[in-house]
């Protein structure tokens, strides 16, 4: 009888010990870490604002590799959810996007697993190019369970498993930013040309149609028709440039001299006087938008406007170049200051 009056007071005292700590400690996990990645802040919120992506460094898979995952509602919208379901160190539960502001780089969540629910936070901040991340998780514990945790020790591994997560974020967004090409810098010139003649059909074109196959056909024909007149490399002319109805008016030209047009065709002539122009590198492809914006802008800054047709020289034959990134196509605009003939740069 003894031992038990031993044990029971011992029990009480437990008990008691217990009440005491429950109304003491704390009936909230926080837990709040932050990291600064070497990321355009765009690259980060790629991979932060949808549980798709996010999934990818999660460092539970480390505490369960068998863990299992399923994805509900449209990806990166609010309502959209992930589960999750593991062994007994990671539990099950779902995790539910409740705020995605994509203007403040700020996600919100409410997640709901087998020991409690609480809220996690994701805030992104752009620092000199870098991005920093401060990502933080509050958790209500009601009396008993902040006891519970506390002996667990709960807040201090959440906080060393947000600690990972960010740390595999940040390699993940590292990697990804380290795949940005760097931006081309287009040097522009002003040189001076003579008037040059061409011979081309002028067409208006919807811009999906100028493919390679276009140009080459076209060139192949008119080439074939004033080869021995040629005064210079294959070029196209382009008088508009329409994006709002993706269409231009334009043509294949051949510079020439002759004095008689092929039937069907007629002479174009390009001004003599200031051009600007730029020499691009590369396949024909949307990389040689990045040159007309160069040549745009250049106009702009010095007060210019178009004179002529926007002219693309075709340098490079890809018949005997295979290399796309050595093909050269020099791109330049007839320019004069201040009011000119109406013409929109290609």
């Amino acid at each position: 009888m003894k031992v038990l009056k031993v044990l029971g007071i011992l029990l009480l005292v437990v008990v008691v010990i217990w009440l005491i700590a429950s109304l003491i400690l704390p009936k909230e996990m926080n837990v709040k870490v932050e990291e600064t990645i070497e990321a355009p802040i765009s690259v980060v919120w790629d991979q932060v604002s949808t549980f798709e992506k996010a999934d990818k460094w999660s460092p539970w898979y480390d505490v369960d590799p068998n863990m299992k995952v399923t994805f509900d509602g449209e990806s990166g919208a609010v309502g959209s959810s992930m589960s999750w379901s593991g062994n007994k160190d990671v539990g099950s539960g779902t995790m539910t996007m409740t705020a995605s502001d994509m203007e403040n780089h700020v996600i919100e969540n409410n997640v709901k697993h087998d020991f409690g629910e609480g809220n996690s936070k994701m805030e992104l901040t752009e620092e000199d190019g870098k991005t920093k991340v401060v990502m933080s998780y509050i958790e209500k514990q009601g009396i008993p369970w902040n006891v519970m945790g506390a002996l667990f020790g709960a807040e201090k591994m959440m906080t060393e498993m947000f600690k990972k997560e960010l740390g595999l974020l940040k390699g993940i967004a590292e990697e990804e930013a380290n795949k940005i090409p760097e931006p081309v810098v287009y040097t522009v010139e002003e040189v001076q040309r003579e008037a040059s003649k061409f011979v081309g059909k002028k067409e208006v074109m919807k811009m999906a149609d100028l493919t390679s196959e276009y140009f080459g056909e076209k060139m192949s024909t008119l080439g074939g028709l004033v080869k021995e007149h040629m005064a210079g490399a294959p070029s196209a002319l382009y008088w508009t440039w329409d994006e709002e109805n993706m269409q231009t008016e334009m043509t294949i030209a051949m510079p020439v001299n002759m004095d008689k047009a092929p039937a069907g065709y007629e002479f174009y002539e390009q001004p003599a006087g200031t051009y600007i122009t730029v020499d691009y590198f590369g396949p024909y492809d949307e990389g040689m938008k990045g040159a007309h914006e160069a040549l745009g802008a250049y106009m702009k800054e010095k007060n210019m406007t178009m004179a002529g047709a926007a002219m693309e020289e075709y340098i490079t034959d890809p018949m005997t170049e295979k290399d796309p990134a050595k093909w050269l196509t020099k791109i330049s605009y007839p320019v004069a200051m201040g009011e000119a003939e109406e013409a929109t740069e290609n």
